[in-house]
């Protein structure tokens, strides 16, 4: 009679308060990843993509945040060694440079996800290094991108040019965020109303802000860069995050390739 007492007793404790039940399992939160992915370019550089991307890359690469250097290449690019065996090289400190087709990109960001496969990625930055006239092959690279950085000359010819690619870009992406950066020796009031002005026109016409990260000076064949650039805005910022399957696919890619080491050809690394 005691025992059947008290197994009453707990059933009625467990009735009148919550208090007495054993609070279910709480689930592991997951939180996603930091992941951005930038690009810059510019309409006066043909063929300056790699070194303007590896040189920005390199400016908030650090060993805290993974950071990668992608590098969208037509079939009939000449690459490294080390990037056509392997599928990946060292560019210096903190940040690895992959390589992809066109094709392969296209494929890969596409492909629908396997079903039932969780994919857990870190924190990243990645830098896609492309020829904006190569547009044409898959402009859905746009899509991809959270922040652009376009290398403008404070002329009305490059100005006008820089125009045409913001408006393309947001045409495919208006979540695209906007940045410029000018070419020649440091002059903080000629920039200052240089992209004040263009500022005012883009948002007046295209409804899209755009920022400032100072000069860039490439008259200096030993210097390149003036001093005079500002990177902090580049950081990822968690206000503006902005999750997409393309991008962690992507990602994911790069990341399987740095974890794993494994040597993959150029032909097989999106496969």
């Amino acid at each position: 009679m005691i025992e059947n007492n008290d197994k009453k007793l707990v059933r009625g404790l467990k009735d009148i308060s919550p208090l007495f039940i054993a609070p279910p399992e709480q689930p592991l939160l997951r939180h996603a990843p930091e992941l951005q992915v930038l690009a810059v370019s510019s309409p006066d550089g043909e063929g300056d993509s790699l070194f303007l991307n590896s040189f920005f890359a390199a400016q908030i690469a650090s060993g805290e945040k993974a950071c990668s250097l992608v590098s969208v290449l037509p079939r009939h690019a000449r690459v490294s060694h080390d990037a056509r065996t392997k599928g990946s090289e060292s560019f210096g400190d903190h940040l690895q440079r992959h390589c992809l087709y066109w094709d392969e990109l296209k494929e890969l960001v596409l492909r629908p996800p396997a079903p039932g496969v969780g994919v857990t990625l870190g924190n990243r930055d990645i830098f896609l290094d492309f020829e904006h006239r190569q547009l044409y092959q898959f402009d859905q690279i746009l899509c991809l991108i959270d922040k652009w950085v376009l290398l403008l000359k404070p002329t009305g010819e490059s100005l006008t040019e820089g125009y045409k690619m913001m408006k393309a870009a947001l045409a495919l992406n208006p979540q695209i965020s906007l940045y410029v950066t000018l070419e020649g020796h440091a002059n903080a009031s000629k920039g200052e109303w240089v992209v004040e002005r263009f500022s005012d026109f883009v948002f007046k016409h295209l409804d899209a802000n755009l920022g400032w990260i100072g000069w860039v000076d490439l008259s200096d064949p030993e210097k390149h860069f003036s001093a005079a650039l500002h990177s902090d805005p580049l950081l990822y910022q968690s206000w503006n995050a902005r999750p997409d399957l393309g991008k962690f696919a992507l990602a994911n890619w790069a990341e399987s390739l740095e974890n794993r080491g494994q040597p993959r050809a150029l032909e097989e690394v999106s496969r």
